[in-house]
């Protein structure tokens, strides 16, 4: 199929005369994504060869307004304002990446050290670029925000939120953000080391947070970690981070002061996630507060409070995701959200259609087609051919990291460890060695964590005890997809690394133990067991996990002071 027929089954149809007509009013909207393309450049035949697929897409998408101008103009002004400055956000962070790709990649530093005029013009033609990136980003930004809008109000997701709760919410919001803050001013271990020891990546764990935030992965589309794993990471994580990364650059923040803004928006992102989760769990307003508190006193939420990795913004276009399905109201913009910012979560794709595969095979399947062309589209139109160009070689690249070398009891100890570390303080702490350099790992397993298989049986018992709900089936779906993904094929696992993936698959053990109590308390006939379990449980999670925090945290600033 060629890409022309793809997206415009995206579109609507218009006449020819209507199609030529609107192409001469849009015709700034190809030049201005051209400028676009060009600051995400990087030394990539698949990209080039994709800015001409990308620049005819542009070219359609112009076809099929009659004005993009008029079109922004009928939003209402404070839409317009946040997406014009969510805009000039996104491009000078895009801009920045760019020059900071430009001086630091080895085949650039070749050409501009036989040609060193060379420099001044890429900076110059850079910032005329992003200038003119402007409006086409603005564009996609207006979209975008009156989509997400429009789904939230439909989806009813903030119905029946008690002011309460919004109070709850709010103080273990601050709380977050207060202990973020605090950190981030006394070491850069968790967003800045690169600048000061010329460590890249595995001051924390096996993270790679320094080379994320100083290449700003967020906002520049083609950053080297936004490959096949997170191809659209920057489309659907930029909405949110462009503007507090305008904020920053207008104050002349230094990296400190940038680091905390756009972290504060992944913490907002982060509860937003688990409150999406309490919502398919169809929880009343006490134990949504109970399972809110949990949650944010798990150890997964509290290290990726501080760790700026790419897995909250993953996480929570996974939970919105999932939340629209099981509300029954699935939506194309959600899936791709959700597997653009981590392409496992594609897995999801079965669940789109709303139809049974059963009793409706083919309207089930040729809806799901719909869906990943869409998806497939979507890359194009963003100028990310080069994911398809370079996939054989990413495949290859990334096989180490699927454990291939390590047994699988060895696995067996890492997920067992796993399990335990999506509710507890893993069992860590400095080696000199790993990653060429001291740093804060996990102790590599000795044996099969009894904690962590308790947690899986209590976790199946829950499920098969609420198997008539939704999201109890769901979770534990997740579960067994945390068990392909990395126990049977081992993915991280060679690095001793599964620590990084536990928000992104534990919350369904969490879910499934507040529904066994949830369960526990319904067969009683009681409605005290849950809350009064919750505070103990709480309080437990508060003394194991803060202390751990606290342990790393003078780690960091002992070895990585701000």
């Amino acid at each position: 199929m060629k890409i022309s027929s793809l997206l415009m089954a995206k579109l609507p149809e218009r006449r020819k005369s209507a199609i030529i007509a609107n192409l001469k009013k849009n015709w700034y909207f190809p030049l201005s994504a051209m400028g676009f393309f060009f600051i995400n450049v990087r030394l990539n035949l698949g990209y080039f060869l994709g800015i001409p697929i990308a620049f005819i897409a542009a070219i359609i998408i112009s076809s099929q307004i009659p004005s993009i101008w008029a079109y922004g103009k009928k939003k209402p002004i404070w839409l317009q304002a946040v997406s014009i400055l969510t805009a000039a956000g996104i491009c000078w962070g895009e801009l920045d990446a760019f020059i900071e790709a430009l001086l630091l990649s080895p085949k650039s530093q070749a050409l501009l050290a036989q040609y060193p005029m060379l420099l001044d013009l890429s900076k110059i033609g850079s910032i005329l670029a992003a200038m003119d990136a402007v409006f086409f980003v603005y564009f996609f930004v207006l979209v975008f925000w009156e989509k997400v809008l429009k789904i939230v109000s439909a989806s009813g997701l903030f119905g029946g939120v008690t002011t309460t709760e919004w109070i709850a919410y709010g103080l273990l919001i601050v709380l977050a953000l207060g202990m973020m803050t605090a950190v981030f001013m006394q070491t850069e271990a968790f967003y800045e080391t690169e600048f000061t020891v010329g460590i890249v990546c595995g001051a924390i764990y096996t993270g790679d947070s320094p080379l994320l935030v100083k290449e700003n992965a967020y906002l520049s589309l083609t950053n080297p970690e936004n490959d096949l794993r997170q191809p659209l990471f920057a489309v659907f994580a930029a909405p949110f981070i462009g503007i507090p990364y305008l904020i920053g650059k207008l104050i002349g923040a230094d990296p400190t002061g940038l680091a905390i803004l756009m972290n504060s928006v992944q913490i907002v992102m982060l509860f937003a996630a688990h409150f999406m989760l309490a919502k398919i769990m169809k929880l009343d307003p006490i134990k949504r507060i109970c399972f809110m508190l949990l949650a944010s006193l798990t150890y997964p939420h509290m290290l990726f409070s501080l760790m700026m990795e790419q897995y909250i913004v993953a996480y929570f276009w996974m939970a919105f995701c999932m939340y629209l399905i099981l509300e029954d109201q699935p939506n194309q913009m959600a899936f791709y959200g959700a597997g653009g910012t981590l392409i496992t979560s594609t897995v999801l794709l079965p669940l789109m259609p709303g139809k049974s595969p059963v009793k409706c095979f083919r309207e089930w399947f040729m809806e799901m087609v719909r869906y990943g062309m869409g998806f497939v589209a979507l890359m194009l139109v963003f100028c990310r051919f080069d994911v398809f160009f370079n996939l054989t070689q990413k495949i290859s690249f990334y096989s180490y990291l699927s454990g291939y070398e390590i047994t699988l009891m060895d696995k067996v100890f890492q997920y067992t460890e796993f399990i335990r570390d999506c509710i507890a303080a893993p069992n860590a702490g400095v080696d000199p060695t790993a990653w060429g350099h001291i740093s804060w790992q996990l102790n590599e397993p000795t044996g099969i964590n009894f904690i962590g298989v308790a947690i899986l049986l209590l976790a199946v018992v829950s499920a098969i005890w609420n198997r008539d709900k939704k999201s109890s089936l769901i979770a534990i779906g997740w579960v067994g997809f945390s068990a392909v993904i990395l126990l049977l094929l081992g993915w991280g696992t060679t690095e001793n690394g599964l620590v990084l993936y536990t928000l992104y698959f534990g919350w369904a053990f969490l879910v499934l133990l507040f529904q066994l109590v949830e369960k526990l308390e319904s067969k009683l006939n009681t409605r005290f067991i849950l809350p009064a379990l919750s505070i103990c449980a709480a309080v437990a999670l508060a003394i194991i996990n803060i202390s751990s925090i606290k342990e790393m945290v003078r780690f960091a600033i002992s070895y990585f002071p701000a």
